[in-house]
């Protein structure tokens, strides 16, 4: 994961914060209070939650005796992973054809595109917006559609903006892990080359190592994360590398030579993904979980391992030496 980078400046004149963008597993949303778009937050907050981040509504938080510009808004754009923003104009309470923008929505809009964040911007087919923001791009959804728009929308971030839980563990924390990569035969990817580099790129904001040897294999140390969070991050990475696959055969393979198109195949070919979960997790059913979210995806060979199965594997290469 990458470094936290801290906010070394207050927008309004106050002492520094100190608070790291990006530091928390949390998405902000903004959005007008009233009740027409109850649906849409219900969704929102339904869709972040299995996915094992927290939900940040500003306008449905108490903070007594603080500022709350500070403590409710600022503060948590700035440590938010991404940021959503429900752009719709609220209507009249007593002329409902009046469309009404809504000024801290886009005060809050306003800030997030001033610390740079990740920002998935909803409008509903049908509303104008105001002329500050109209020629900011937007996802158009109807209530029939928002739930999938907003389901892609949220992974794409998370796959843009790298997934907030515990560092990545080294090889070296286990020792059956070493002997492991080391019966078959790989080691820790050298960032050498562009392939290399655009690989390893695919499966870090996951969480994954990249290592090579007779083969290319993303491993996801993921044996102190819950089952959700495990089937998540693996989900992400075979949607990620099925992108890269489409991109390849619809776009990039069109301006290759026969050779770097013969290359690039031998290297599609070799790769694998495994993922190490607890023991105390049940791997039948994390499977099963993942098969079914990416039946519809072209991905590469993948398997869900446990220490047992490392230690099966390492035992099986001392039985081939045979009795000295």
């Amino acid at each position: 994961m990458a470094d936290a980078r801290l906010n070394e400046s207050c927008i309004i004149g106050l002492p520094t914060c100190g608070y790291a963008f990006s530091s928390s597993r949390m998405a902000f949303i903004a959005t007008p209070a009233d009740d027409e778009f109850s649906l849409e937050l219900e969704v929102l907050k339904d869709l972040l939650s299995e996915k094992e981040y927290e939900s940040y509504i500003a306008l449905q938080r108490i903070d007594p005796a603080k500022l709350a510009f500070c403590t409710k808004i600022c503060s948590k754009i700035i440590t938010s992973q991404f940021c959503i923003v429900l752009l719709n104009s609220s209507a009249h309470k007593e002329h409902p054809e009046i469309k009404i923008p809504n000024p801290n929505v886009h005060l809050e809009y306003g800030l997030m595109m001033a610390f740079k964040k990740h920002v998935l911007p909803f409008q509903r087919e049908g509303d104008s917006l105001s002329f500050n923001i109209r020629p900011l791009d937007t996802i158009l959804y109807k209530k029939s559609t928002f739930r999938e728009l907003a389901n892609k929308a949220i992974d794409d971030a998370i796959l843009r903006t790298g997934t907030t839980s515990r560092p990545t563990r080294a090889l070296s924390s286990n020792d059956t892990l070493l002997r492991y990569t080391a019966v078959l035969g790989l080691r820790v990817t050298q960032l050498n080359s562009d392939e290399a580099n655009h690989l390893y790129k695919l499966g870090q904001p996951m969480g994954f190592l990249l290592l090579d040897g007779a083969d290319i294999v993303y491993l996801g140390l993921f044996d102190l994360e819950p089952a959700k969070e495990v089937v998540f991050r693996l989900k992400l990475l075979l949607q990620a590398l099925h992108n890269a696959r489409h991109l390849f055969e619809t776009v990039t393979r069109k301006n290759m030579t026969p050779e770097q198109v013969e290359s690039t195949l031998r290297i599609w070919n070799q790769l694998r993904v495994e993922v190490l979960i607890s023991k105390d997790t049940d791997k039948e059913k994390v499977s099963n979980k993942i098969e079914e979210l990416t039946r519809d995806l072209v991905t590469v060979p993948w398997k869900v391992i446990q220490e047992t199965d490392m230690q099966r594997a390492i035992d099986h290469a001392y039985e081939e030496i045979g009795e000295l």
